[in-house]
């Protein structure tokens, strides 16, 4: 592997384990009671995307709790 493609593989590692932590951070929020709007002013993100990763969560949740 040349140097550049292990500078694209470690920045794409950092990418998603950066979008991780705001998710994780945006699911906090949203167990917290606190608005979709004031989560997605805060992450910089339209309500949309943040209702999708919550409604992303949930799905996944909702299916692992169905798988035990």
């Amino acid at each position: 592997m040349t140097n550049h493609a292990r500078a694209l593989t470690a920045a794409a590692d950092r990418l998603e384990q950066a979008h991780a932590a705001r998710d994780a951070a945006i699911l906090d929020a949203h167990a917290a009671k606190i608005p979709q709007t004031a989560i997605a002013a805060a992450v910089r993100l339209s309500r949309m995307q943040v209702s999708r990763i919550i409604a992303a969560a949930s799905a996944a949740a909702d299916q692992e709790s169905r798988s035990e």
